[in-house]
């Protein structure tokens, strides 16, 4: 391009500059308030399930037929059913939801009930059981073994949408009950899990982002070394970061625990960005006097738009996902990254210039003053290279093969860890052991019985020879089976509440098991009516309840196959029915195996969608392969020490293999493109090498810097997925850094960098 063209456009895109900053002054009360209208999202358990998959069509076919499995339980320290503020509190409990209010105009709740209700449902007439009896059939799953009651609050459609006005009910009805109070609650079920999720994603948002982007402040400051020019790339980045959240507060969107760190994300890429310009700016700086902004923009535009493209790519690979709120992020994070980066590429030329022209023009006329010497080529009027760099250079050029070998050996060796690679959903592993909502779950498990649920429902198929006895008679017999399973602290079915089965062959066992035959055909509407059975066309379905552990350090998928044990030898000896296991812990095991394949599935699409990209940067195939080596090293050295050394991968954590891979790409586009360049201007590999690192190397540590830094406050989440996501993006940026300005360079300079048009 002619210096003549080069003014023109520096000019044209100044104005329009000019004119856009206009605008985004007009707009910036629309994005205020768009951005003051955030909503916590809820994380209800039915948000992170697999769609498609038979486990979520079983688990859905039960919620139709027996209604929601969704209870919360209630109880406190010296809790017994002689204690008057059980009852107490579930009739406050009726009494407020049956008063509308403007925070919940619709009743919440569904159905009530207290251990003490259960209890003289079985001691009095018509099964009249004993004391002991009944205490027995109760324990473990309605009354604890040392006697703790509870109350079992079941929530309608309304009330599982809206947890935290669910949990707000039940602690404000406690406020009104003398001696009690809402302070000594202790709450478990997944009403309050998904209410505990969203609680912490709101204690995020409002402690760790204003933090978060303080840090990628102060950082930027310490690198550019310009209160000037860190205040240039604040407001870009502070813009680009109220756009994401006036994006999803204005399309309807919520902020999830998951979705909580979009802002973060896109101000920290937007930040990263600028500081790219930032460092493209000194260098205009350095042979120009004016229009610097513009022509800063102008000369890194090719790898940011590329950069931006290829993160966006990423982003997107997560839309590939089974789990919606990952498809979420992906969606929004690749669309506010794009919207961001235009603010940037049009903010940029006269908000840099009205503040930064004078401090550089000044410094960098002093450099070029002290440095008199002329670089490669008549038309080059780059800053000069660096001894620093020029010697680095020098150095992987003598080490290549032992840098490239070593590469090579840690992505075999951490692909070999992927394999081995484990995933967790399980709610206890999302919050730290010393955290009141774990707390709380040890005190439910350890006086009242296992919390974690699985629903196993006998299916007989229509039509049948067998009367509604007969088919009792396989749920008793399950039944008993399974509260023999030392695994399994509680079973609940239909057995719990009707008399015993008599088994013996005397005249009247037979005579009692003729009147109950009578008996469980006249209750079978009953039944039917307290979610114990329900029937269809097709067929009849009797539930069994068991508890186990939710603390466990088995995941879903074995406390689930302990239950299975228990029950598949007897459908196998007389296949009288079918066996069907669900509810919300079989269900989330799914979700757990399908986190490893979104990992792999969003993983391979990132790469398979990028690569193209870097193929046409590097004009050609071989070298796009080559280049892309490097960007895929993160990932699977973060992800294979992971399974390494044990540790098991969350749902936020599959965020980051993709998202991590498209900020890698920015830093190699912005090395390669120059890289190139000098190549252009006639340099070997080795000065093109060199002139790399000290134009690019520099701000790609500073952008990897105050990446990490800005993620550095979410370390201290009360949520452990939010954790884990900043603890992998900080891993992956930093080893991005080895991959970009160790192996990259080593494969450029190995005879791998040979081609025929770019050298690379």
């Amino acid at each position: 391009m002619s210096l003549p063209q080069q003014v023109s456009r520096a000019k044209l895109l100044e104005r329009y500059s000019f004119r856009f900053l206009i605008l985004l002054a007009l707009l910036l009360p629309l994005i205020l308030w768009g951005a003051s209208k955030i909503k916590i999202g809820s994380a209800s358990a039915h948000a992170w399930l697999p769609e498609g998959r038979i486990e979520r069509t079983q688990y859905e076919w039960f919620t139709n037929r027996f209604g929601s499995d969704q209870y919360l339980i209630v109880s406190w320290d010296s809790c017994a059913m002689s204690d008057h503020r059980l009852e107490a509190l579930a009739n406050k409990i009726r009494e407020l939801d049956s008063v509308p209010t403007s925070d919940r105009p619709q009743p919440l709740v569904d159905s009530i009930q207290t251990s003490t209700d259960i209890f003289k449902s079985l001691v009095e007439p018509p099964l009249s059981l004993s004391p002991a009896n009944a205490r027995a059939r109760l324990e473990g799953s309605f009354l604890g073994k040392d006697g703790t009651a509870a109350v079992f609050v079941r929530f309608n459609s309304e009330g599982i949408a809206q947890q935290k006005q669910s949990i707000e009910l039940v602690r404000s009805a406690a406020d009104q009950i003398e001696g009690l109070g809402r302070e000594p609650l202790q709450m478990v079920g997944s009403i309050y899990e998904g209410f505990a999720v969203d609680e912490a994603a709101e204690k995020s948002l409002k402690r760790l982002v204003l933090p978060s982007s303080l840090m990628g402040v102060l950082l930027a400051w310490l690198c550019l070394r310009s209160v000037r020019g860190a205040l240039t790339v604040l407001l870009i980045g502070g813009i680009g970061q109220l756009i994401a959240v006036a994006v999803v507060a204005l399309t309807g969107g919520e902020f999830s625990a998951v979705l909580i760190v979009l802002p973060t994300l896109v101000f920290m890429l937007t930040l990263s960005a600028a500081v790219h310009f930032m460092n493209y700016y000194g260098d205009v700086a350095y042979s120009h006097r004016d229009h610097l902004g513009a022509r800063a923009i102008l000369l890194g535009l090719k790898p940011s738009v590329l950069a931006t493209l290829t993160t966006s790519l990423g982003m997107i690979a997560l839309a590939t996902s089974q789990l919606s709120p990952v498809r979420t992020f992906g969606l929004y994070s690749a669309s506010c990254l794009c919207l961001a980066a235009v603010v940037l590429f049009l903010a940029f030329p006269k908000l840099s210039d009205w503040l930064c022209r004078t401090r550089y023009l000044a410094s960098q006329s002093a450099l070029r003053d002290h440095n008199q010497e002329e670089r490669l080529g008549s038309h080059d009027s780059s800053p000069p290279v660096s001894p620093w760099a020029s010697a680095y250079a020098s150095w992987v050029k003598s080490h290549y093969g032992m840098i490239c070998t070593l590469g090579f050996s840690l992505l075999a060796i951490s692909f070999y860890g992927l394999w081995h690679l484990k995933s967790s959903t399980k709610f206890d592993d999302m919050f730290p052991k010393n955290s009141p909502t774990r707390e709380s779950m040890a005190w439910i498990e350890e006086h009242l019985g296992p919390i974690a649920s699985v629903e196993i429902l006998l299916q007989f198929s229509k039509p049948t020879d067998l009367e509604p006895y007969d088919q009792l008679v396989w749920v008793d017999r399950v039944t008993q089976e399974l509260r023999s399973n030392p695994d399994i602290g509680g079973v609940a079915s239909a057995v719990t509440f009707l008399p015993k089965i008599p088994s013996g062959g005397r005249i009247r066992d037979v005579s009692k098991r003729a009147v109950m035959r009578t008996e469980i055909a006249k209750q079978f509407d009953q039944l039917i009516q307290r979610g114990l059975v329900a029937q269809d066309s097709e067929s009849i379905a009797w539930r069994i309840t068991t508890k186990v552990s939710a603390l466990s350090k088995l995941n879903y998928g074995e406390l689930t196959q302990r239950v299975r044990q228990s029950v598949e030898p007897i459908e196998k000896e007389q296949q009288a029915f079918k066996t069907i296991y669900t509810g919300l812990s079989p269900v989330m095991h799914d979700t757990q195996l399908a986190l490893l394949d979104d990992l792999g599935s969003s993983f391979t699409t990132a790469f398979l969608l990028i690569t193209p990209v870097m193929m046409l940067i590097a004009r050609g195939i071989r070298a796009g392969l080559l280049i892309m080596v490097p960007n895929i090293l993160p990932e699977t050295l973060v992800f294979g020490m992971m399974a390494w050394l044990g540790y098991s991968i969350d749902i936020a954590g599959i965020l980051t293999a993709s998202v991590a891979m498209g900020i890698a790409v920015n830093d190699t586009l912005h090395f390669v493109n120059w890289y190139t360049h000098r190549l252009e201007l006639g340099d070997t590999r080795e000065q093109a090498i060199a002139d790399s690192f000290s134009n690019c190397g520099k701000a790609m540590i500073h952008t990897m810097l105050i990446s990490c830094c800005s993620m550095l406050p979410f370390l201290l989440a009360e949520f452990n997925p939010t954790r884990q996501f900043a603890t992998l993006m900080i891993a992956m940026m930093s080893s991005s850094i080895l991959g970009d300005l160790v192996l990259l360079p080593a494969l450029l300079l190995s005879p791998l960098g040979r081609t025929s048009k770019t050298q690379i």
